[in-house]
């Protein structure tokens, strides 16, 4: 569940009702006034995962580069379950964070907001990510006709074929199927807020909306 909230107090009670629902919460720090770590993560009430997103992948941030992935760094010294650093973030960087993260888990992604590239280059985004430092690979992008969903739902089979978990499916009005069907072809996660208004990308369905329809195809 994405927690899009601009004040600490109010993103930590998002986080709180999801993890009273039984739901994973993801933090996005990027539209905070004011980043306040010790209120939002001082206890693990449930599974969260972190994310400061970078403004060219649908993030937030206003300040310095240097200064987005400082609080990333902080973060971990509270034991997040997860820490998501985007693809584009620089290697070295990635590297040393993933050293540091104790038993925090890395989720390295990648967002194409434009659309949905050719399966070769799809196939070539994931190899390389594969190689990468992450343990969960993530690859979203915009479905700008309905083929588009197949070819990022196809990546998640390669993945689990070499080991690795991957978040994938698509983004926009003709991929919210794929947000619904990708944790069936086993997809570490998908994303939905409580209510539309809490929606961090385009596409996204409800917590309800999403619960509804596993129920009727598990019937």
């Amino acid at each position: 569940m994405p927690v899009v909230e601009e004040a600490a107090r109010r993103a930590r009670g998002v986080y709180l009702r999801a993890a009273r629902k039984g739901c994973w919460a993801e933090l996005r720090l990027d539209y905070l006034e004011r980043v306040e770590l010790r209120r939002l993560l001082g206890t693990l009430p449930g599974p969260v995962v972190v994310t400061n997103r970078h403004p060219a992948e649908g993030g937030r941030w206003r300040g310095e580069e240097a200064a987005r992935l400082q609080v990333l760094q902080e973060a971990l010294a509270y034991r997040p379950t997860c820490v998501d650093v985007e693809w584009r973030t620089e290697a070295g960087w990635r590297r040393e964070l993933a050293a540091a993260k104790g038993e925090t888990r890395l989720i390295l992604s990648w967002h194409d907001f434009a659309g949905t590239p050719p399966e070769p280059e799809l196939a070539a985004q994931l190899e390389a990510m594969l190689a990468a430092e992450g343990e969960i690979v993530k690859l979203v992008t915009l479905a700008r006709e309905p083929a588009d969903n197949l070819r990022v739902l196809g990546l998640i089979p390669r993945a689990l074929a070499a080991g690795k978990e991957i978040i994938a499916f698509c983004m926009g009005a003709l991929g919210g199927w794929s947000r619904v069907a990708a944790p069936f072809l086993g997809s570490y996660l998908t994303y939905a807020p409580f209510h539309r208004r809490g929606a961090s990308a385009p596409g996204q369905l409800t917590v309800s909306e999403v619960k509804r329809i596993w129920r009727l195809l598990r019937r």
